[in-house]
């Protein structure tokens, strides 16, 4: 992982803990054994944390299209890439 990488999973990672109300914390949430949902994320947690990603970062994530990548970190980040955020 380079050191974009891992400074990127660090910022997702306090987003999810915000969007969690501290339910998921940053070193939960960046364990990859699981996914977010088995963490204990709920439905509003996730629109928070798209509404996060998407202030922060200026990208759109299309809730019609496949989401699943929401559910690590690593998908996050990889999403993000894609999107040329660095």
């Amino acid at each position: 992982m380079t050191q974009v990488d891992t400074s990127l999973s660090e910022s997702i990672a306090k987003l999810i803990e915000q969007a969690s109300s501290g339910l998921v914390t940053q070193q939960l949430a960046l364990d990859e054994r699981s996914n977010l949902l088995e963490k204990g994320f709920s439905s509003l947690s996730f629109l928070q944390l798209i509404d996060s990603i998407e202030t922060t970062y200026g990208v759109y994530i299309d809730l019609e299209e496949d989401t699943t990548f929401l559910g690590r970190v690593s998908g996050i980040v990889r999403f993000l890439k894609e999107q040329n955020v660095e």
